[in-house]
């Protein structure tokens, strides 16, 4: 069939269907509601548009909420981060574990509130002797920290040591740790409760203490009412940051502490007394005893730090 031949056919098949068709009111209602449906069709369409991936998010939500319970039970094990909190002495005080998969560095732990360990800052004893200066009879023992005091935290200079000895006795004002011609000097604010000497060059504190029974009142009153109570820190039981609930936990110790002797016994607990200008002190304690410059009961003290953290 040539392409005459079809056209033609289209020709007579429009005739016929036009034959069908009435030009009057009617026809021309049904295009204007068929036009002004497409109309309507095309201006909706934008906001389809739009639902469909809305919609579609919707689905994908339900669904995971339908099959994640399912595989909780199967799914694969996560990762495990550790995290340790050191202490001072760069031991480690504990460790926690937390399930999940984060970039090094993205995790931290805030132990303010956890009970602190157990850390003894005196200075280790060898042979009986613990490394001490000896002031006009009062004893002085190394302390582990600070390791290095500034100059600017020295009081006035107590003398020169004038002997070293190798144990704990001697004469004057003499040393088991600090070379003979050293001066001892005062720590400021810290009243008879501290000392400085240099030992290699650098200046270490000495705490007054007790030893072979010699020793008895405690300087600590007096240190105390030069510098302040910043912070009081009980090992295994908590710390009191307030230094005004600090000071009045210090004020009963020291108006409520009955004197129980001059030793000195080393436990596994003790009390960090922290003043306000960085120096730390440090008792052991027993029970509801405390000792450093001899042994001292308080049950009330204790009573009221727990009540206070």
């Amino acid at each position: 069939m040539t392409l005459d031949e079809r056209l033609n056919q289209l020709r007579q098949a429009a005739d016929e269907l036009a034959a069908d068709v009435q030009a009057d009111e009617r026809l021309y209602q049904r295009i204007r509601h068929q036009a002004a449906g497409r109309g309507s069709a095309r201006r909706r369409r934008p906001y389809l548009k739009a639902l469909i991936p809305a919609g579609a998010v919707a689905v994908a939500a339900v669904l995971a909420l339908l099959i994640w319970p399912a595989n909780m039970g199967t799914q694969a094990p996560l990762n495990i981060v550790s995290v340790t909190a050191g202490g001072a002495d760069g031991s480690p005080e504990q460790v926690l574990s937390t399930r999940a998969d984060l970039p090094q560095g993205s995790v931290s732990v805030d132990s303010a509130d956890k009970a602190p360990a157990f850390r003894n800052i005196w200075a280790g004893s060898s042979n009986s002797s613990f490394p001490m200066v000896l002031v006009n009879g009062a004893y002085y023992r190394l302390l582990s920290s600070p390791k290095k005091l500034s100059d600017k935290q020295l009081g006035s200079a107590l003398g020169t040591v004038t002997q070293y000895v190798s144990g704990m006795s001697g004469q004057g004002l003499c040393s088991n740790t600090v070379l003979q011609g050293e001066t001892v000097w005062q720590v400021r604010g810290m009243g008879g409760a501290a000392v400085a000497a240099k030992i290699d060059g650098a200046l270490r504190v000495f705490q007054r203490v007790t030893a072979d029974g010699q020793g008895a009142v405690s300087s600590l009153a007096e240190a105390i009412a030069q510098s302040g109570v910043k912070e009081l820190s009980l090992s295994d039981v908590g710390r009191v940051r307030d230094s005004q609930a600090a000071q009045r936990l210090i004020g009963t110790l020291l108006s409520g502490a009955s004197y129980q002797g001059s030793g000195c016994t080393k436990t596994s607990q003790v009390l960090h007394i922290v003043f306000s200008n960085g120096v730390t002190l440090q008792m052991y304690v027993r029970d509801s005893s405390l000792s450093s410059c001899g042994t001292w009961s308080c049950p009330a003290f204790f009573e009221q730090f727990r009540n206070s953290i």
